[in-house]
C-alpha cells in the first residue's frame, strides 16, 4: 500500500475517532454527527499531506513534526470557524492525528501516488457532500427553530451559575416574527425581533441604550444546532450588540452568546452569555 493511501486511511479513522470524543462535551453533543464528518475530512487532509511529505523526505522525526504541524494548522482553522472556542478540545487531538499520520506514512507503505490521488479525490468528494447535506440550514428552517422557542425561559447570565435571568419568546404577527424580550419589566428591558426577508433571516435588536442594530444570519456558518448572526446595519449610535450565536443543546436548553462593540467596532467587555432552560 502506498504512503499517501496509508495517510488517508489513518487520518480518516483517527479523525472520526477524534470527532466522536465530542460526546464528552455536553454543549456540542447534539452536533456530534457533523463534528465527526468535519474531523474525518480534517484527518484525511492531514494524512494525505503527511503521505506526500513521506514520499519526499525519508525521516520519521521530520514526518511526525510535519504531520503535527499540518494537523495543528487545520485544527486552528476549525477553532476560528467556531468563533474562537474549544482550542484545547480541538487543537490537541487534531495535532495528534497529524503526528500519528506522519509517523505511519514514514514507517509503512511504498512511495506510489496514482491510486492514492484517485482515492483521496473520491473520499473527499463523498465526505464533503455528506457534510454539506448534513449541516446546511435555510433561513426558513432557522426561523422555525426560533418559533419553537415560544414561551418563557429562565437561567443565568455570564456563566452557568451566574446571576438569574428570564427571557420571553413570543411568536407574533400571524407567525411572521419572533419577539425576544430580555429582562422584561426592568429598566434594562430590551427586545429583539427575528423575521425572514426572502432568503435572509434578520434580527433587529431594540436596545435599552437607544440604538437598533440589525444582524443577519450567516447561512454558511450556521448549522441546525447553532445559528450565527453577524452585523448588517445600525440605527442610532453608541455601544451595541454586533454579532452572536444561539446554540440549541436540546429542545429545552439553549445558550445565547452576544458580543458588544463600541462606536469604533471594538469589542467591549466580556461576551454576554445566556444559559437558558424552558420554564416548567
Amino acid at each position: 500500500m502506498n504512503k499517501i493511501l496509508i495517510g488517508i486511511l489513518v487520518g480518516a479513522v483517527l479523525g472520526a475517532f477524534d470527532g466522536a470524543t465530542a460526546w464528552f462535551t455536553p454543549e456540542v453533543r447534539n452536533a456530534i454527527v457533523g463534528i465527526m464528518i468535519g474531523s474525518t475530512i480534517k484527518g484525511i487532509i492531514a494524512g494525505a499531506a503527511a503521505g506526500w511529505f513521506a514520499k519526499k523526505v525519508n525521516s520519521i522525526p521530520a514526518g511526525i513534526a510535519f504531520g503535527l504541524t499540518v494537523g495543528a494548522i487545520l485544527a486552528f482553522i476549525v477553532c476560528q470557524l467556531q468563533g474562537g472556542k474549544y482550542y484545547l478540545e480541538i487543537m490537541l487531538p487534531g495535532s495528534l492525528v497529524g503526528a500519528i499520520a506522519g509517523w505511519a506514512t514514514q514507517r509503512y507503505g511504498r512511495p506510489s501516488m496514482r491510486a492514492a490521488a484517485a482515492t483521496l479525490g473520491a473520499m473527499l468528494l463523498l465526505v464533503t457532500f455528506n457534510a454539506h447535506a448534513g449541516e446546511q440550514i435555510t433561513a426558513a428552517e432557522a426561523f422555525a427553530k426560533l418559533k419553537a422557542l415560544d414561551g418563557s425561559w429562565s437561567g443565568h447570565v455570564m456563566k452557568e451559575d451566574g446571576p438569574p435571568a428570564t427571557v420571553q419568546y413570543r411568536v407574533r404577527s400571524g407567525g411572521s416574527v419572533v419577539e425576544e424580550t430580555l429582562f422584561g419589566g426592568t429598566p434594562h428591558e430590551m427586545f429583539t425581533i427575528y423575521s425572514v426577508d426572502g432568503d435572509k433571516l434578520l434580527a433587529t435588536h431594540y436596545c435599552s441604550g437607544g440604538n437598533q442594530p440589525t444582524m443577519k444570519l450567516n447561512l454558511a456558518k450556521s448549522t441546525p444546532t447553532q445559528l450565527v448572526f453577524e452585523f448588517d446595519a445600525m440605527h442610532g449610535t453608541g455601544d451595541h450588540i454586533h454579532n452572536g450565536t444561539i446554540r440549541f443543546d436540546n429542545a429545552d436548553k439553549v445558550v445565547a452568546d452576544w458580543r458588544w462593540v463600541d462606536s469604533s467596532d471594538k469589542e467591549t467587555g466580556p461576551p454576554k452569555l445566556f444559559y437558558l432552560a424552558r420554564a416548567k
